[in-house]
C-alpha cells in the first residue's frame, strides 16, 4: 500500500482533493495533509512518503523549494504539480525537479484519478525492479562466493568421467563458470600424491595441511600462468595448466625447456613442502589433453601413482601412450582399466573392454598384436586378483580360465574370451566384506587386529602392495572416512577398552596404542567421548 502528501496553503483546496479522489482505490491507504512547506518537511521526516501533490505558491517557501527539498532527502517521492498559474517558468522548473506531471487548476478529479493511477502503477514496478536488483546482488554476491567451490567441483567431475565428454555439454560449464577455456581447449594435469606426514596430525589437522599444500602448489607450480589447483576428497591435489586450444597464439617456447621448467616448479615445489609442511609427496606430470581427454589423462595419472612403490618426494612423468597410425593396432589401454578392478566396477570394465574390441574390428590386427593383448589381460586380471586378496583358490580359479589353448586364433574368439575371464574374475571374488573390495576389508580387520603400538599409511600399504597415497585415496571412497580418522578410531576404541578393563596407568594406555604425547592422547579421546580419559576410568571401571 502507498502514501500520499497534500501541500496547498488553501486548506479547502487540500479537504477537496483529500475527499474528492478516491485515493484507496488506486492502492493509497494513508493521505497525509500539509498547508505550508514547514508542516510538509514535518511529515516527511516522519512518515515515508510515495507521492506529494504540490501546490507552487505559497506564503514563504513555494512548492518548488519543497520539490528540491524532497529530492534531496526523499529521492524515491513522486512529485505532481497543482497550480493555478500557467507559468511556463514554473511548469519548466517542474520538469527540472523531476515532477510526473504539471497541472492547472482547477483539475477534473477523472483526469486526476487517471493520473494516480498512472503513478500508483510506476511506484508498484519501481519497487519490484528495486527488489528483483536486490534480490539479484544479493545472490550474485553468493554465486561469486562460492564460484571457487563449484569450479572446483565441476574439475573434480571432469576428472572423475562424471560429466559426459561432449562438446556441447563442456562448453555451456566452462562458460557458467567463468573458466577461460573453450571444450577444444588444452589442460595439463599434474596430480600432487602426499605420501607421507612427517609429523603427527589429527584427521582435521591433516585436512588443513593439505589445503596449505595446495594453496603451495598454486603460487609455486602454477607460478601465475592460467590453472586451477583442484582439491580431492582423498587428500592430495590436481593442479591443471590452462593451455590454448586449437588455433590459438602461444608464447613460443621449446617444448623441452618448457618441460624443464616445469620439473623444476615441481621439484621447488616438493622442496617447499619437505620444510615447512613436513610431509613427503611426489608430482605425476601428465601431457597436455583436450578437455573432453581429461579423465582419460587423469586415470593415467593415477595409475602411475598406483604403480609406484619405489620412487617417493620425486617428479614422475606419466605421459600417455601414443595413438597407433591409421589402420593400425591401437594399444591395449591396461593402465586405464586397473582402477576398474580396484573400484569394483565390472560393468565399466565390460564396456572398456568391448569398446577396445569395435577399434580393433576398425583396424588390421595381426597375431602378434592379438598374443601382445593376451598375455597382458591375462597379467592384469590375475594381478587385481591377487590385489584383491583373493584367497588361493579363487585365484586358481581365474588361473584355469587364463592356462588353456590361448585364444588368438581369431578376433570374436578372444573377444569372447576376455568377457568370459572378466565374468569368472568376479565370480571368484569372495562376498561378506561389507560392501568393501577384499583389499579394503584386508585393511580394515588389519588395523582392527593391531590397535596398538604405530601404525600409519606406509604400513598398511605394505600389507596389500599398494602405493600409501593411491590406498589413502581408494579407502576414503569406499568408506566415507580418511583412513588416518579410521586408524584414530580404533585406536581410541581400543584404549576405552583399555581404561575400563586394566590396571594400566592412563600415560601408558597412550603408550599402549602409539600415543607419545600424552596431551595430544587427552585432547582427542575427551573429543571422542566427551570425557577425558581419567573421567572415562571412573565412569566406566568394570574391574572388581
Amino acid at each position: 500500500m502507498y502514501s500520499v502528501l497534500l501541500v496547498d496553503d488553501e486548506k479547502y483546496a487540500v479537504r477537496g482533493l483529500a475527499a474528492g479522489v478516491e485515493w484507496s482505490s488506486y492502492g493509497f491507504e494513508t493521505v497525509y495533509e500539509a498547508f505550508d512547506v514547514a508542516q510538509a518537511q514535518e511529515v516527511v521526516q516522519r512518515h515515508a512518503v510515495d507521492v506529494a501533490v504540490l501546490d507552487i505558491e505559497m506564503p514563504g517557501q513555494s512548492g518548488l523549494d519543497l520539490a528540491e527539498w524532497l529530492a534531496e532527502t526523499s529521492p524515491q517521492t513522486e512529485l505532481l504539480f497543482l497550480t493555478g498559474h500557467a507559468n511556463f517558468a514554473y511548469a519548466q522548473h517542474a520538469m527540472e525537479v523531476g515532477a510526473f506531471r504539471y497541472l492547472l487548476k482547477p483539475v477534473d478529479y477523472d483526469e486526476l484519478g487517471g493520473i494516480i493511477r498512472q503513478l500508483a502503477e510506476k511506484i508498484r514496478a519501481d519497487r519490484e525492479r528495486l527488489d528483483y536488483q536486490s534480490t539479484y546482488r544479493k545472490y550474485y554476491a553468493l554465486w561469486e562466493n562460492q564460484k571457487p567451490i563449484l569450479v572446483d567441483r565441476f574439475w573434480q567431475d571432469a576428472a572423475a568421467g562424471r560429466i559426459p565428454a561432449r562438446t556441447e555439454r563442456l562448453e555451456p560449464m566452462l562458460r557458467q563458470y567463468d573458466i577461460p577455456l573453450a571444450a577444444d581447449g588444452r589442460v595439463r594435469p599434474v596430480l600432487i600424491s602426499i605420501e607421507k606426514w612427517e609429523m603427527e596430525f589429527g584427521a582435521r589437522d591433516e585436512e588443513i595441511m593439505e589445503y596449505a599444500v595446495r594453496k603451495a602448489a598454486e603460487e609455486l607450480v602454477l607460478n601465475g600462468d592460467p590453472g586451477v589447483v583442484v582439491g580431492e576428497r582423498s587428500g592430495s591435489g590436481l593442479i591443471l595448466f590452462y593451455l590454448p586450444g586449437e588455433g590459438e597464439t602461444a608464447a613460443e617456447i621449446p617444448p623441452e625447456e618448457a618441460e624443464g621448467e616445469l620439473t623444476e616448479r615441481c621439484s621447488s615445489f616438493i622442496a617447499s613442502c619437505n620444510e615447512y609442511f613436513h610431509c613427503r609427496l611426489s608430482c605425476y606430470v601428465g601431457q597436455p589433453v583436450e578437455v573432453v581427454a581429461l579423465a582419460g589423462a587423469y586415470q593415467t595419472l593415477l595409475a602411475a601413482e598406483r604403480d609406484n612403490v619405489t620412487a617417493t618426494n620425486s617428479v614422475m612423468n606419466a605421459a600417455e601412450a601414443e595413438g597407433c597410425p591409421d589402420g593400425a593396432v591401437p594399444p591395449p589401454p591396461f593402465q586405464e582399466w586397473a582402477p576398474l578392478l580396484e573400484t569394483e566396477d565390472k560393468e565399466a570394465l565390460a564396456e572398456r573392454v568391448e569398446r577396445y574390441f569395435r577399434r580393433l574390428d576398425q583396424g588390421r590386427p595381426t597375431s602378434e598384436a592379438l598374443q601382445a593383448y593376451y598375455f597382458g589381460f591375462a597379467h592384469l586380471m590375475l594381478e587385481g586378483s591377487r590385489r584383491k586378496g583373493l584367497p588361493a583358490p579363487e585365484v586358481l580359479s581365474v588361473w584355469e580360465a587364463v592356462a588353456g589353448a590361448p585364444p588368438v586364433k581369431s578376433l570374436p574368439a578372444l573377444r569372447n574370451w576376455s568377457a568370459q575371464l572378466v565374468e569368472r574374475h568376479w565370480a571368484a571374488s569372495p562376498s561378506g566384506n561389507g560392501g568393501h573390495s577384499p583389499v579394503i576389508a584386508k585393511v580394515i580387520d588389519y588395523v582392527k587386529a593391531h590397535p596398538e603400538g604405530e601404525l600409519g599409511r606406509e604400513q598398511l600399504a605394505a600389507t596389500v602392495f599398494l602405493n600409501p597415497a593411491y590406498l589413502s585415496r581408494l579407502f576414503r571412497k569406499e568408506t566415507g572416512v580418511s583412513l588416518t580418522e579410521f586408524i584414530q578410531e580404533v585406536k581410541l576404541e581400543h584404549a576405552m577398552k583399555l581404561l575400563a578393563h586394566s590396571n594400566l596407568k592412563v600415560g601408558s594406555v597412550a603408550e599402549a596404542i602409539g600415543y607419545t604425547h600424552f596431551s595430544y592422547f587427552a585432547k582427542i579421546f575427551k573429543k571422542a567421548s566427551g570425557l577425558s580419559p581419567h573421567e572415562y576410568r571412573k565412569r566406566h571401571r568394570k574391574l572388581p
